[in-house]
């Protein structure tokens, strides 16, 4: 499995999963650089979190 997140380091968006199922528990690494950013779950809740706030900021300036 492969998801496009880019990567601190190295600015590459190829990651890579330990398994073919990736668990929450389990580490996003950079496909390139080998960088580890984190948890699949820790990602998930800050891509939550990120689209919350830009939903936010889209309604008040509709306001």
């Amino acid at each position: 499995m492969q998801i496009e997140i880019p990567c601190p380091k190295c600015r590459n968006t190829r990651m890579k999963f330990e398994r073919p199922e990736p668990l929450d528990s389990d580490i996003i690494t950079c496909f390139t650089c080998g960088h580890e950013l984190g948890t699949l779950g820790s990602v998930k809740a800050r891509m939550l979190a990120s689209l919350e706030r830009m939903k936010k900021q889209a309604l008040q300036r509709k306001q």
